[in-house]
């Protein structure tokens, strides 16, 4: 008997499950009445109480707070029964819809999740929940689910009371927040601060109790006035006062640092209008006057979430006025739709959708996906005490009483740059609320703000150092770096013409030069410093001299021989130097230290004003300048040997006799070898033997060995060698 009243029983209780859901298509309870006649069975008639009536319970907050359709409790009534039962996936097929099926999936992903990982990593969590399903009714069950929990916490062990707390705490509160449903997002954290913060809950609770006669009649004393106000101008709506729960009362204590008595907005004022859809901003705004008429406003304090609403859905009118005894008083404005959606949030759009409308939920999932998926804000939900959720935008006037939304904490220079780069760029102040403030001033809510610019005003670097947007931080790098190439333009052309009235090689080699003696880091700077006038171009001239002479100190060059031969590849016929594989056409010099002819092996170097010089590989000055010069050493190479070109060089001739001999040898070279003579120079003469040093022009190191070996076959002479 027992045993019939019980199945009896479960029987109603399936029922009214059923009942409360209000099915908005047709179900097969006797699937559902055998499921759990088989749980009865394995677990007993107690478990299988417990689970329809937990779910009943469930549904409620689903159904008559969520906003969800019959699907959803359905969903979560098959999730709960195959915990503990196992139900073949035919049978579900053949009884359930495929949308309940994957709600159920979905529930069951959530579940196996180890959450404690993201307990620091709230966002993180809510990216995994949105890859789970694509359908978004999965998350707010869970939210339905986690409400129901920590209502009923007492019910639980105290290790499983603090790993519930937390978890809505931490991550589902947040959610609850970005979707805006406040209403369950209050309920998160009121339950939550009664957990981890009993004695404050308390003490808050009692002092409201003490103060709500006092509260009441303030709230009823400034409604009195308005609702006159309102019934005179026809406007259908209701005026009520609320108080503001535990948890916000606990925010402003710490974020104001006072105690509760200290607390002066401890209640909002909502004026809740009935109007149409076409009209509800109109509407909302003419009550904003009226208002703000009756009781002197606060404009730093408006706010404006009609003309942009949060990205929750959230939309009102929020006006801060002085009320008696000089209290600010808080009144939000707002139409009946509005106030549903600043309730429930998204999830009061289920209560307009139309069953069979695919489209329209979809889209609802999709603004739902948004809301979870922006972040901002996120982080202040986190903390354990919950820092109050204050907007990261404020509102601004222009002087003809436009409203700009910009970002809390922006400069005038930050506003500037976002009307546009023009203004940005030329910015040099800005009159607020009828006084003149620099470019510094960081703008209010409700500030009025009338831009100045100068066409003298310019970006500078110190800009850098109070701009917060990323627009202007961009616009004004681009200003300072355009102004710095024009300004390295400018110094380049200085050192340039400099170079030319100096007759200095304008190469990169004499450009380092200057850039090392003025002591800056890259040419570009060089340039930039000159042209911005920063740097002397009087020294110029010193700074290549000073190179010029520690280039000479350190090759150890011998001035004895002044031969100033000088040839450009131009003058030349075919006799090339091959510099990196590639034929030059630079004027150069063959180094007097070393003399080098044809045949000889060869590298160029750089001077600092006298273009490349060719030195022999073996010259006594090669080690010195490709160690202290690596940079300006270049390969070199004779081309086309063959081509007869006359190239100048020097031999020492030791002979017997006298200056009468030295004429002889001159006039065998130049009448016998028919070779050019430059010069002749007597070295010494001592003894009878005279040692004198001639200038030739020789076509190549074979020319020369030929010229040398004649003249060594004279009888009067004693030796001959090239002089290097």
């Amino acid at each position: 008997m027992n045993n019939v009243q019980d199945k009896s029983k479960i029987d109603l209780s399936i029922d009214n499950f059923f009942n409360e859901i209000s099915l908005e298509s047709p179900i097969n309870k006797d699937f559902f009445r055998q499921l759990f006649a088989n749980i009865s069975t394995t677990k007993g008639i107690d478990f299988a109480e417990n689970i329809i009536e937990t779910v009943t319970n469930v549904a409620e907050i689903i159904i008559n707070e969520l906003n969800l359709d019959s699907d959803s409790a359905v969903a979560y009534l098959i999730y709960n029964l195959s915990k503990d039962l196992t139900i073949s996936s035919d049978d579900l097929k053949a009884n359930l819809n495929i949308e309940i099926l994957e709600i159920v999936n979905g529930l069951k992903k959530i579940s196996a999740l180890d959450t404690s990982k993201y307990h620091n990593q709230t966002d993180n969590f809510i990216k995994l929940l949105l890859t789970i399903s694509d359908d978004l009714r999965v998350i707010l069950i869970k939210l339905a689910s986690m409400l129901f929990q920590m209502r009923n916490l007492s019910k639980f062990d105290k290790d499983l009371q603090k790993k519930i707390a937390t978890e809505t705490s931490i991550l589902y509160s947040p959610i609850a927040h970005r979707v805006g449903l406040y209403n369950i997002k209050t309920d998160f954290e009121d339950l939550c601060m009664y957990y981890f913060n009993t004695e404050k809950y308390v003490d808050i609770k009692s002092k409201l109790a003490k103060t709500r006669d006092t509260l009441e009649n303030y709230i009823s004393d400034f409604i009195e006035p308005l609702e006159k106000k309102l019934k005179e101008y026809e406007i259908d709506c209701e005026v009520f006062g609320r108080v503001k729960s535990i948890p916000s009362i606990w925010k402003k204590m710490l974020t104001q640092e006072v105690e509760f008595e200290k607390v002066y907005d401890l209640f909002a004022i909502r004026v809740i209008i009935n109007s149409t859809c076409e009209n509800e901003k109109a509407e909302c705004w003419k009550v904003y006057s009226l208002v703000t008429e009756e009781y002197t406003p606060n404009p730093k304090r408006m706010r404006d979430w009609i003309t942009v609403p949060k990205s929750s859905g959230y939309e009102s009118l929020h006006a801060t006025v002085i009320g008696a005894e000089g209290k600010w008083v808080e009144v939000q404005i707002r139409t009946r739709r509005m106030d549903e959606v600043a309730e429930m949030g998204y999830a009061s759009h289920w209560k307009y959708k139309e069953k069979k409308s695919r489209d329209l939920q979809a889209d609802l999932f999709s603004t739902i996906r948004k809301a979870l998926q922006n972040p901002r804000g996120l982080k202040k939900a986190q903390s354990k005490e919950k820092k109050a959720l204050y907007t990261d935008e404020i509102f601004v006037f222009t002087p003809k009483g436009d409203l700009k939304r910009i970002t809390d904490g922006w400069t005038v220079l930050d506003f500037a740059y976002d009307i546009h780069t023009d203004i940005g760029d030329s910015c040099n102040g800005a009159i607020v609320n009828d006084k003149m403030v620099s470019i510094r001033h960081t703008l209010k809510n409700g500030d009025t703000v009338k831009i100045s610019t100068s066409k003298n005003q310019k970006p500078n670097h110190s800009w850098l150092d109070f701009a917060k947007s990323s627009k202007a931080i961009s616009k004004i790098k681009q200003s300072l770096k355009a102004e710095e190439y024009k300004h390295a333009d400018d110094g380049k052309e200085i050192i340039k013409h400099k170079f030319e009235s100096l007759e200095i090689p304008f190469n990169d080699i004499n450009i380092q030069i200057l850039a090392t003696f003025y002591k800056c880091n890259t040419i570009l700077d060089l340039y930039q410093l000159m042209g911005e006038g920063k740097l002397d171009s009087t020294k110029i001239e010193k700074a290549i001299q000073s190179a010029e002479k520690e280039e000479l100190e350190k090759q150890n060059i011998s001035e004895e021989y002044d031969f100033n031969t000088s040839y450009s590849f131009e003058d030349t016929k075919g006799n090339y130097l091959e510099v990196d594989n590639q034929s030059i056409s630079y004027a150069y010099q063959y180094s007097k230290c070393c003399n080098p002819i044809p045949g000889d092996k060869i590298f160029a170097f750089v001077s600092i004003t006298k273009g490349l010089k060719i030195h022999k590989t073996n010259c006594s000055n090669a080690k010195s300048l490709i160690t202290n010069y690596p940079y300006r050493v270049i390969e070199a190479r004779w081309r086309n040997l063959s081509e007869n070109v006359p190239l100048n060089t020097f031999i020492k001739i030791t002979a017997k006799g006298n200056v009468s001999i030295q004429n002889k040898i001159c006039n065998i070279i130049n009448n016998d070898l028919k070779l050019q003579i430059r010069s002749s120079k007597i070295d010494d003469q001592n003894g009878g033997i005279i040692s004198f040093t001639v200038s030739i022009f020789v076509n190549g190191k074979d020319h020369l060995a030929r010229v040398i070996s004649r003249l060594k076959k004279l009888p009067e002479v004693k030796s001959v060698h090239k002089v290097e």
